[in-house]
């Protein structure tokens, strides 16, 4: 083929994955602005970033405490829409969103630089991450991991370009760097499987004892190490919590060793439908066909995804989500076999094309699906619960956020903000950042379980809200407590001072 018919089919390819992304980020974007902020870690970044706002960049905040849990990149970008954008949920959603689509624009790049001479194999790689339903959920979500998946990407693009040109290592320091600001230092991880699995190689060694690489390394220790320095000298963060909120959070303390090994596959699984389960294969069958076939690059991204999901394995991480920055590498992979079987006779390339369809559509209709079922929107008039009679309706919160909102007008300065809880769960208050976030609430909130209260009842003025099932207990502790909306279940009262 002469150079001009290249460029021209590789026009071509790059026209359709842009026009492949450009429609699924028109449909995204219809989807983000709906229902209400309900989920937890949407919620801490919603609330965290709008504490922000009142106390300043350099500190994180929540339930207007110091919060060394998280960093603050993600905050800093939501407090730009936050104030601007009038429906809540889409000013949380919106940068999530924009990382998804800058994701799948470096996936395009890492692409057409290890397979150039396959420009095709660019839209369908960028169609089989944009269906994917552990890729697209999460970018309708107000969360850090689509963040992280960029970066954790974007490290993975240039440490390929850096086996031509070293310089390129710098560009991996700065990604391993707003990773760890984003949310934590994955990507260094993926960046040192990466040079562990070249240090194997006697034909890649070599390019190791590179400066550059000995530079950038150095540079990415630095830099990552900035903002937790800056909480320790400046804010006084107590030493343990460079190890626990720095390093223990990130691993997830509450769900290393309660769940079977095999949750992270088996969720992949349920929820990603068959792109997840392809994820989990794509990587042996590159890594057993012929070496001659695969290019050292594939064999790589295959042995690293490989890797990563081992150690997740290993680790007995609780949720499915801390297996997304991967989850780019694993849908190129799966694009690159389909690519192959799409390479071969007119009988395996029907079967490749009917496949490669049923892929697809079965993504987005799981993706919708997923979408649709998100916490907070209230869906039971959807026909997909009519059809699939065993998907659990979203609880409604539309009475519990009149609560929250009649709270902030309620709000007075010395007035304190008491949200009680019982002991067991069930029909019960939601946690404190949806009354925080929902409510504007400018002072710190307290939480009390009813035998708490019943113990060491705070003393007025006070503003609060409780269920139905609680209310005689503080009407008992405070006679002189009035109702002042009553929604549901739900009650928000106020008690005067004396």
């Amino acid at each position: 083929m002469s150079l001009v018919g290249a460029r021209e089919k590789r026009g071509w390819a790059i026209a359709t994955a842009g026009l492949v992304l450009a429609v699924v980020l028109s449909w995204l974007s219809l989807e983000i602005p709906k229902g209400t902020l309900v989920a937890t870690d949407e919620l801490l970044t919603a609330e965290r970033t709008r504490e922000m706002l009142s106390t300043g960049p350099w500190l994180v905040h929540f339930n207007f405490h110091p919060s060394f849990e998280k960093p603050p990149l993600q905050y800093w970008l939501t407090s730009l829409t936050l104030p601007r954008l009038e429906n809540p949920s889409l000013a949380v959603r919106f940068w999530p969103l924009i990382y998804a689509a800058l994701t799948a624009i470096v996936l395009a790049w890492l692409v057409l630089v290890i397979e150039a001479g396959r420009p095709w194999l660019v839209p369908l790689s960028v169609a089989v991450l944009c269906s994917c339903p552990l890729f697209a959920t999460q970018a309708t979500r107000g969360l850090l991991d689509i963040g992280l998946t960029f970066f954790t990407t974007a490290t993975v693009l240039f440490s390929e370009l850096a086996r031509k040109r070293p310089g390129w290592w710098l560009a991996v320091a700065a990604s391993c760097w707003l990773g760890s600001l984003q949310k934590n230092p994955l990507p260094l991880l993926v960046w040192l499987l990466i040079l562990g699995v070249r240090a194997t190689s006697r034909t890649e060694r070599s390019s190791l004892k590179d400066r550059w690489l000995g530079v950038s390394l150095l540079l990415a220790v630095i830099t990552m190490s900035a903002w937790p320095l800056l909480q320790l000298v400046r804010y006084h963060m107590p030493v343990w919590s460079v190890f626990h909120e720095e390093v223990i959070v990130w691993l997830g303390p509450a769900g290393l060793g309660t769940r079977p090994y095999f949750e992270i596959p088996i969720r992949m699984i349920i929820k990603g439908g068959l792109c997840g389960l392809l994820a989990l294969l794509a990587p042996f069958v590159i890594l057993f066909s012929r070496k001659e076939t695969i290019s050292p690059a594939i064999r790589e991204m295959a042995l690293v995804g490989l890797i990563a999901i081992v150690l997740v394995i290993v680790s007995n991480f609780r949720h499915v989500r801390y297996v997304v920055p991967i989850v780019p590498v694993l849908c190129f992979l799966i694009a690159f076999v389909l690519y192959r079987f799409l390479e071969r006779g007119r009988r395996v390339r029907v079967l490749a094309i009917a496949a490669l369809v049923v892929l697809l559509v079965a993504g987005v209709i799981e993706t919708k699906i997923e979408i649709n079922h998100l916490e907070g929107k209230d869906d039971r008039n959807d026909r997909i619960n009519a059809l699939i009679s065993a998907l659990v309706v979203p609880k409604d919160v539309t009475d519990e956020k009149l609560i929250a909102e009649n709270l902030g007008t309620l709000q007075r300065e010395g007035t304190k903000i008491v949200l009680v809880r019982a002991i067991k769960p069930g029909a019960d208050l939601l946690w404190d950042s949806f009354y925080l976030f929902h409510g504007r609430l400018r002072s710190h909130v307290m939480k009390y379980r009813v035998d708490e209260i019943r113990a060491n009842p705070p003393q007025p003025p006070l503003i609060g809200a409780c269920v139905a099932r609680d209310l005689p207990v503080l009407q008992q502790l405070y006679p002189n407590l009035h109702v002042e909306l009553a929604r549901a279940q739900f009650i928000c009262w106020q008690v005067p001072g004396l």
